[in-house]
């Protein structure tokens, strides 16, 4: 989208979106569009990058992640640990016991699983680490940008002042 089409429109108090080109009001934030919500500011925002760029391996370190931390993952676990060990135990008639007390194949499961929720756990880890090194690094940017125009407004009051000192205050008659 074009710099003049979005200065026109913030003009008019609205902001229009450059991904799905909707208008929002000048003081939003991000886009009002629930589809979109992409970042309208000046600056990059660091969690559209990231988002962008990362991997079908990293997405799912990210989705593994997310359910493991639920209450839904224990859950899980229990009914099927339950279902193991009963089946196991010889109480399915249907179904031969395929792996006898003490559940060697079960305790193989379980640390595969552990390996893999681990390593997607320090994937997704690794990703929020960077997404924190990138903000940092903008709110630094940030920072050093604000400090430089208050010094440069700091220069130009004080030069404005002695341009134009203050007249000393009148008495009454």
């Amino acid at each position: 989208m074009p710099i003049e089409t979005a200065r026109s429109a913030a003009d008019l108090g609205t902001i229009l979106c450059p991904a799905c080109g909707g208008e929002n009001p000048a003081d939003a934030i991000f886009c009002g569009n629930h589809s979109c919500h992409k970042a309208l500011g000046e600056f990059r925002y660091v969690l559209e990058e990231l988002r962008a760029a990362r991997h079908w391996i990293e997405h799912l370190a990210d989705r593994v992640s997310e359910f493991a931390g639920r209450p839904q993952f224990i859950a899980l676990h229990v009914f099927w640990f339950a279902a193991l060990i009963a089946a196991n135990s010889g109480r399915v008639a249907w179904l031969g016991v395929f792996d006898a007390y003490p559940y060697s194949l079960l305790g193989i499961m379980l640390s595969v699983e552990a390996i893999l929720v681990t390593g997607f756990l320090l994937i997704s880890q690794n990703r929020q680490h960077a997404y924190a090194h990138m903000r940092a690094e903008l709110d630094y940017e940030l920072n050093i940008r604000c400090y430089r125009k208050l010094l440069e407004l700091e220069r130009r009051l004080d030069a404005l002042v002695a341009a134009h000192p203050p007249s000393p205050p009148r008495t009454p008659l």
